[in-house]
Order: structure tokens, then sequence, then C-alpha cells
């Protein structure tokens, strides 16, 4: 497994240390990344040559945004990035019509929950599956089994919950004739303990978990078994920059078998407070009988 981290800054430096694979979203066309665009992406990968960048495209894709958007992915296919994330199959169909050398990623949040999902897109040469975070460790391992496709899987930050196109939150002040003074808030439900964070960008809305997703135990299980376990650097919490790096290093050293299982999970701990273990052990999903 190598340490993917989705990035909130073009600077690397202190990244570089621990992992030289790295994620963010194409300007105007990602939902819950952060953006950069196609010079941007030139330039890092020129600062950086030692790299391996992927790219999300994971926003839906409309007639509008055709034209431009072939131009963009030819302009990707000169860089010799790693891959590109994708939701809408328009980007699957774009990639083959103009013959493109790019590796793809299928990036479903909640759809790539089994192997056969996997096998389906390994026929149509998608090189990667990213998989869905309401699956458990043990399905997860059954997928590996059973598909070639290459994995990737969430360990590390806030999971998003939903995406809405609408801007829910200005919609709602708008409605109710109030001052908006933020596009961050905190939901909480009645009768619940549970919260979750809700932020407004140009693409729309995001709800997003409070509580950070910690992969600790289900990465000792799958990391020989996963191409890619994903970080998310921009952490909606009080967790700080260096406690976030200190968490990648702790994964870094596992992989290059410089820290015990034991120990890991005991540091992780020491940085962990507010951290959840997400459905890596929890069943979300049943057969119908």
């Amino acid at each position: 497994m190598k340490l993917l981290v989705s990035l909130k800054t073009l600077e690397l430096e202190s990244y570089l240390k621990f992992t030289n694979s790295f994620l963010i979203g194409l300007k105007d066309y990602c939902v819950n990344y952060h953006e950069a665009s196609t010079n941007e992406i030139k330039n890092l990968l020129e600062k950086y040559p030692q790299i391996e960048l992927f790219i999300s495209i994971n926003k839906n894709i409309f007639n509008e945004d055709i034209e431009d958007l072939k131009l963009k992915l030819q302009e990707l296919a000169k860089l010799k990035i790693k891959g590109i994330l994708f939701y809408d199959l328009s980007i699957l169909n774009l990639v083959k019509e103009l013959n493109l050398d790019i590796p793809l990623v299928i990036h479903q949040e909640h759809i790539i929950t089994n192997y056969n999902i996997c096998n389906y897109y390994d026929d149509k040469e998608v090189e990667y599956a990213y998989l869905s975070s309401d699956i458990t460790t043990e399905e997860i391992l059954e997928i590996a089994k059973k598909t070639k496709i290459k994995l990737m899987v969430f360990l590390v930050g806030n999971i998003l919950i939903t995406h809405s196109k609408r801007n829910l939150i200005s919609n709602y002040y708008e409605y109710y004739q109030e001052d908006n003074k933020c596009n961050k808030h905190i939901l909480k439900e009645k009768n619940k303990e549970e919260k979750y964070i809700i932020e407004e960008t140009k693409q729309g809305t995001n709800i997003l978990t409070y509580h950070i997703l910690n992969g600790a135990r289900a990465f000792l299980t799958l990391k020989d078994k996963i191409s890619y376990g994903v970080f998310d650097s921009n952490i909606r919490d009080d967790l700080e920059e260096k406690d976030f790096l200190k968490i990648l290093e702790l994964y870094s050293l596992v992989l290059e078998r410089k820290i015990s299982e034991e120990d890991f999970l005991k540091e992780i701990a020491k940085v962990s407070n507010n951290y959840h273990e997400g459905f890596f052990n929890k069943k979300t999903i049943y057969k119908v009988k």
C-alpha cells in the first residue's frame, strides 16, 4: 500500500518525508477536494517531478461542460499524471473517444461496494476502484481476493456523507431572512448526540462526518492487499497540521517496518481523541434474502 494524500495546499515539502503520492481536484470540476487549474497542476509537477499525482473530476458533468472538459483532459494527458478519479461516466467515454493515455479511477462514494462492480470496470479498462466507506474490512478483503482491479481505500479524514448541487446554507438563510456569516456549520440531530459538518462551496453543499475516520486497525489488515490508502489533509476539525503529519509518519513507519503494529496503535491513540472507526467493523449493507 502507498499513502495517498488529498491536498489542501500546493506546498508539499512537509508531506514528502512520508509519501510521494498526492491527489487534488481539477478546478471547477470537483466536489470536496482542494482545486487546481491545469496550469497549476503543470507547475506542481514541474516543481515536484518525483511525485505521482492523481486528479479528481468527480462532479456531475453537463452538456455545456463537454467541450471545455475535452480540452482539459487533453492537457492533463500531456502532463503524465498518475490517474483521474471520476464519478460521471462521461469521463470514461471521453477518455476512450479522445484515445487518451490516462489511467482511470472509478470513484462513486457509496456505490463501489462489491467485486462485481469492480470487475465490471476492470472489463472497461479502468485501472483503479476507490471503494465505498460504507463497507467492512472483511468485505474489502473479499473484493481484493476476487478482482484484479487496483483498489483505493479512504483511511483518515471526514467522510463525505452526501453532496447536493443546491446551495442549502444560502437558501436556508434566505428563506429565514437572516444574514449568513459562514459557509460552514455544525448540524445536530434532535435527540441524538451525533453531529455533522455542512459546508457550502461553489459546486453546492457537502455534508460530512464530524468525527474523523481512523482506519488504523483496518490498515494493518489491508496494507498488503490495497494499492492506496487515502488521507485527507483538509481535516474539518480541531486537528492541527502537526498531528496530521504525525499520523502520516506513523503509517509510513509501519510500511517501512520501523515500528511494531502494537506501538503504532498506541501512538495513533495519542492523537486520535475525536476519531472513530467508521464502518470498517460495522456492516451496513445486507443482501436481501
